[in-house]
């Protein structure tokens, strides 16, 4: 074997691997676009998952996300009117107790003797 053979036998030897590991990363580069673009795991397109991330968005009648944020703000509204309504009550009657329980007083002045 000559010096020419041996360095023409590595040289196949390494345009070889290099063909493979091109093919390798093509072939992963497909299956994450596979992923992305096809199926996932149990079946759905993308455009099935899409739809039920739309459903998820726009009000349809209490399922949707954006009926349970406007039920949980309704229910926010509510409680916070009736939080000012008895905060109010309840400074309307000390304001009103206090105003009966301290009468004002004239003072008189001690006569000297």
């Amino acid at each position: 074997m000559t010096f020419e053979s041996i360095f023409m036998t590595a040289a196949i030897i390494a345009a070889v691997a290099a063909i493979l590991a091109a093919c390798v990363a093509t072939f992963r580069l497909f299956r994450k676009f596979d992923d992305l673009i096809g199926t996932d795991r149990k079946g759905r397109t993308l455009s099935e998952r899409l739809e039920r991330v739309e459903h998820q968005l726009w009000e349809n009648g209490g399922t949707s996300l954006a009926d349970r944020v406007n039920n949980i703000e309704m229910h926010v509204l509510k409680v916070s009117t009736e939080i000012e309504i008895i905060k109010d009550i309840t400074l309307g009657l000390r304001s009103s107790s206090a105003s009966a329980e301290t009468k004002p007083q004239t003072k008189t002045r001690k006569k000297a003797s």
